[in-house]
């Protein structure tokens, strides 16, 4: 059963069903609530889609790991793939969560990794609405040894937000990810031509890039009506951007696509994956703050 949060001028529904997801928030715009996430019409839809939609945790990878094998303390791992033949996004968006708290605007789940994962270890997230606010926690936390990490939430935008004709995205980051068949090599660039999102429209521009160097971790969204800032913070901030036709993904992560494999090649410019460890969870935060334009 989904749980409604409500706040003044906003209203979410979290579906711990499904991935312990944020299926939808709504934010009252001149008088009438408008729903911010690209989401199917039923939650249960998630049962045959769970990529596509709403906004969901990521743990205990974020994004893709190549192959679905990586190293770690000297010895090799492998972990499911998709029908695709991807390890994406980790192993918890289509897995039912466990509420362990509820008061008033928060809510508190947690979620086992399974016989999937060669580690005993559990993501725990937060979910608080207030006025103006969406605050959200993400932890990966281990039981017994510690193993390599990194987590991430999926929000699924609208592009017409109260009718809106197009949306402008602004990520003010020093550096983005060079891609080699869509994964990172770990060599930085500079934003720069499609890559350099400053506000101006998404337009026609079509993104699955990983942006780094981040002065103040924050993404600004802007409808015609509605400006969104998507704050984050963690120890090595990373924000993923995908724009795909019908929607567009602003992701919010501890580590860039592929990390396990990056932190084992040790390139000099990359910054690879965290580790989490019994009492040392590793941990991510955002903050979404909205106003009217």
């Amino acid at each position: 059963m989904a749980i409604e949060l409500r706040a003044s001028g906003a209203r979410a529904l979290i579906e711990p069903r499904y991935g312990g997801r944020i299926h939808q928030l709504f934010v009252e715009i001149d008088g009438r609530e408008e729903p911010l996430l690209f989401a199917p019409p039923e939650p249960a839809m998630y049962a045959r889609e769970p990529f596509a939609g709403g906004c969901y945790p990521m743990a205990p990878w974020p994004n893709r790991i190549r192959g679905g094998r990586f190293f770690w303390a000297g010895r090799e791992y492998a972990v499911p793939l998709d029908a695709a033949g991807q390890a994406l996004h980790g192993l918890v968006f289509d897995q039912p969560w466990q509420v362990v708290a509820r008061a008033g605007r928060v809510v508190e789940m947690v979620c086992g990794f399974g016989a999937g994962w060669p580690w005993e270890g559990r993501a725990w997230e937060r979910v608080e609405l207030g006025p103006g606010y969406l605050a959200l926690k993400l932890e990966v936390r281990s039981a017994r040894e510690a193993f390599p990490a990194g987590c991430g939430w999926h929000p699924w935008f609208r592009r017409d937000v109260a009718g809106s004709r197009d949306v402008g995205l602004a990520v003010p980051a020093g550096n983005r990810y060079v891609l080699r068949d869509h994964l990172p090599t770990g060599e930085l660039a500079t934003p720069s031509g499609d890559f350099a999102l400053e506000g101006a429209p998404l337009g026609a521009r079509r993104l699955d890039d990983c942006y780094t160097g981040f002065q103040t971790p924050a993404a600004r969204i802007d409808w015609d009506r509605l400006s969104l800032t998507v704050a984050f913070a963690c120890p090595r901030p990373h924000l993923q951007v995908y724009t795909p036709p019908q929607a567009f993904c602003v992701e919010p992560q501890t580590c860039p696509p592929d990390a396990f494999n990056l932190s084992a090649g040790a390139t000099p410019s990359s910054e690879g994956a965290d580790f989490a460890a019994p009492g040392r969870p590793l941990s991510l935060t955002s903050r979404w703050t909205w106003a009217l334009r």
